[in-house]
């Protein structure tokens, strides 16, 4: 994924695949949850934020338990 803007450090790589595999994540993996939280954080917006709607939660992120990514940011 390429991330430009909102703050994101120029022209750095974060994490490591494998040689073998380089669709394998072996340095810093980041699931989606934690992409996702890491795109509101950028926006300004808390990855714990909920709605509540027809008394159902509805999180940012899966559950509001996604973590981000803060070295990606300048």
């Amino acid at each position: 994924v390429a991330l430009f803007g909102g703050g994101i450090k120029k022209g750095f790589v974060y994490g490591k695949t494998a040689d073998e595999r380089p669709c394998l994540a072996i340095e810093n993996p980041v699931t989606i949850s934690d992409l996702h939280a890491t795109l509101f954080t950028a926006m300004g917006i808390s990855p714990k934020t909920l709605f509540e709607i027809e008394n159902r939660p509805f999180y940012a992120t899966e559950d509001g338990k996604g973590v981000a990514a803060r070295e990606l940011f300048a």
